[in-house]
């Protein structure tokens, strides 16, 4: 035992909670950046890189005609940008009867562009108009959705919000997954394929509305609390603390909340290190979590910084242990961090911890170990930033022989170049329809109108526009399934 530095070194009993858990050793560093900052930054750094060898490749389209409503003959193209917005996606039945015939408007309302920089210069408002028929003897009553590219983190007015027949209806939102692939490869999705293989099958929906695992596993968590470190110049040190222990990695599953380093050793040693923050600072929880054998011993020691080279004495903590399940423990911890990201997040709860249970379903069923893939607050925060497609249903019944209209109206962001990336074309910005991708219905017109078009012009498109000659509302084909328009502020 080394008294300079109060290392102490405790026995525990496999699973047990012992009075003696309590340990001097802790640290004290600057505020580190969050989690969701850090994984967005990751996310749009990410998305750089991916994109960096696409360019900017839209394909032109488009076709003359007389003014008022014309009929759009061209094929559609596509368009690649640095970060894609994801394009707006058409109503669905989620229950009742498929193939109900319907007619489909859309329009982009561009009032909201305004001076300044960046993405939310061509913010614009969609509308998009759904009328449903049903031309059987008697009424139906369907449970329907409303598609749209988000994340667990976008604000309220970025999610659409449905009418029917122009009156507010009580609705309820269905946030799908991640996508496809690995456990952490669909932070972004980033072209209108990945929104194609997406939905095109119906599994994604499906698996939506299933249950996510229950994760009843039972856990046991060491949690080192009141940390404190000595006066020092922060210029010079970050006092840190330092928690040593081993494991057989085939009998122990280890999880962790709050720790800035790590490092493993090929016998099974490891060891979590963090900043204890200054007096006054928030500070995080630090938990230790242990899905199989608990160990037996551990080792904590204060060091000057993160190193973990040079011992700091005066470092202190306590540590405290208890027994849960993981499915509790991440219920609490999502809530936790939506309570600091903000009250209106708070009523995205259930559906945090629905995502959550889903992501780290997966991680438990990875057979290859990926020690980064077990950091909690880096599980959270994959959660919160990811894109993925999310449903606002609602019930409505539509009469024998008539009809019921359905209106979705949401801001829709622009996909857009990074202005750093050196690629691409700053200043110009995407917005793209999917016609019928993913929809049970049968649509039988699909109709595409812009708004308020005064100070945009139209650079790229495939819809059939023509600002010069008036023409603001197009028919499109119904055997196209893609459009897509790019647009700059005149002059």
């Amino acid at each position: 035992m080394r008294e300079a530095c109060r290392e102490e070194r405790l026995f525990l009993a496999i699973g047990g909670v012992a009075d003696a858990l309590v340990e001097e050793a802790g640290a004290e560093a600057p505020r580190r950046q969050s989690p969701l900052m850090r994984w967005t930054a990751i996310a749009a750094a990410a998305a750089v890189v991916a994109a960096a060898g696409l360019g900017v490749l839209p394909r032109m389209g488009g076709a003359a005609g007389d003014t008022g409503i014309i009929e759009n003959n061209s094929p559609a193209g596509g368009m690649a940008f640095l970060s894609y917005a994801g394009p707006v996606l058409p109503l669905t039945v989620l229950d009742g009867p498929e193939g109900l015939p319907a007619a489909r408007e859309v329009s982009w309302d561009f009032s909201g562009a305004t001076e300044g920089q960046g993405s939310a210069l061509y913010q614009v408002t969609v509308t998009d108009d759904t009328i449903i028929r049903n031309d059987s003897e008697g009424a139906v009553t369907l449970t329907v959705g409303y598609p749209a590219a988000a994340s667990l983190q976008d604000g309220e007015k970025t999610l659409p919000v449905l009418t029917v027949d122009g009156a507010q209806t009580e609705t309820a939102m269905l946030w799908g997954d991640t996508g496809a692939g690995g456990v952490w490869e669909s932070a972004q999705l980033s072209s209108w394929e990945d929104y194609r293989e997406l939905l095109g099958d119906g599994r994604y929906l499906s698996e939506a509305r299933e249950e996510p695992p229950a994760l009843e596993q039972q856990v046991t968590v060491w949690e080192i609390v009141d940390s404190t470190a000595p006066a020092v110049d922060h210029a010079r040190m970050a006092p840190t603390l330092a928690i040593r222990f081993q494991v057989d990695e085939a009998r122990t599953q280890v999880f962790t909340y709050g720790f800035n380093g790590a490092s493993f050793e090929e016998d099974g040693s490891r060891q979590y290190d963090y900043f204890v923050p200054q007096q006054g600072d928030r500070d995080s929880r630090r938990l230790l979590i242990f899905w199989g054998e608990v160990p037996e011993e551990y080792t904590i020691e204060g060091y000057e910084n993160g190193a973990c080279e040079t011992p700091l004495e005066g470092v202190t903590g306590r540590m405290t242990a208890f027994t849960t399940t993981l499915r509790a423990l991440m219920d609490q911890l999502a809530e936790e961090e939506l309570a600091r990201m903000g009250e209106e997040l708070l009523t995205r709860l259930e559906a945090v911890k629905g995502a959550t249970r889903r992501l780290m379903g997966r991680l438990l069923t990875l057979e290859e170990k990926d020690y980064s893939s077990y950091y909690l607050e880096d599980v959270l925060s994959y959660v919160y930033a990811s894109q993925r497609v999310a449903w606002c249903t609602a019930e409505v019944t539509v009469p024998a022989g008539g009809e019921v209209r359905v209106t979705a109206r949401y801001q829709k962001a622009p996909s857009y170049d990074f202005a750093c990336a050196g690629q691409g074309e700053p200043g110009r910005f995407g917005f793209d329809m999917a016609a019928g991708l993913g929809s049970s219905l049968r649509f039988t017109s699909v109709t595409a109108r812009l708004e308020n078009t005064e100070g945009v012009e139209l650079e790229e498109q495939s819809f059939g526009f023509d600002l010069a000659k008036g023409i603001t509302r197009v028919a499109l084909p119904l055997e196209e399934e893609y459009f897509y328009m790019v647009v700059k502020r005149k002059g």
